[in-house]
């Protein structure tokens, strides 16, 4: 039996409508414990935590090494703007040698009760380059009705029989609105891989 871990997230009080493009939408980027614990403000599920044990420094683990593991983390960001588009970046990524799940990242978008869900951006993390310091981003639309955009990271590991370290791990976040949302309204799973300067690999 596999271990599930679920964490509620926190839905951000401020209103996107009300933010300035670029300036970052998400409660605790970095996963840092600021007072309530390591991941404050992220939820999980499955074989994903939140953890601190490279150097303390935060971090969400997603534990892909064995095959049938799965889960994600997320977190939920109320006051979406139907038709608006945000850009979702993994900024500070490991991924390790082994690693053969299928991850992915993106948006989901929800109505006002935060349960139903009504459409999604979801695109794959390439498992090529792995190291440190990664960075991958994508953008995605919210539909018509979207109350609550939900930043999040996923994987399933249905068949890998790799051996040794297959796990990714996530330092750092962003979740921004863009300009020009009307030219950029329908545009969905861009993908950017790039690998930071200050990486160490």
């Amino acid at each position: 039996m596999f271990r599930t871990v679920f964490r509620t997230a926190v839905v951000a009080t401020a209103t996107l409508a009300a933010s300035v493009a670029g300036a970052e939408l998400l409660t605790n980027p970095d996963f840092e414990d600021t007072g309530g614990g390591i991941g404050e403000g992220w939820g999980s599920f499955g074989n994903a935590d939140f953890n601190d044990f490279f150097g303390g420094n935060g971090h969400a683990s997603l534990f892909m090494d064995n095959p049938g593991n799965f889960g994600g983390v997320f977190q939920s960001v109320g006051g979406a703007v139907p038709g608006a588009t945000y850009t979702f970046t993994l900024e500070d990524v490991r991924i390790e040698d082994n690693a053969a799940a299928d991850l992915r990242f993106g948006l989901e978008y929800y109505l006002a009760d935060d349960s139903t869900k009504i459409g999604e951006d979801i695109v794959p993390v390439p498992l090529s380059p792995t190291g440190d310091g990664l960075v991958f981003s994508m953008m995605g639309t919210a539909p018509a009705s979207t109350a609550i955009v939900r930043p999040i990271i996923l994987f399933d590991n249905v068949t890998s029989t790799a051996n040794g370290q297959e796990n990714a791990f996530v330092f750092s976040t962003s979740l921004v609105p863009e300009p020009a949302t009307a030219a950029l309204a329908g545009l969905g799973g861009l993908l950017v891989l790039r690998r930071r300067p200050d990486a160490c690999v």
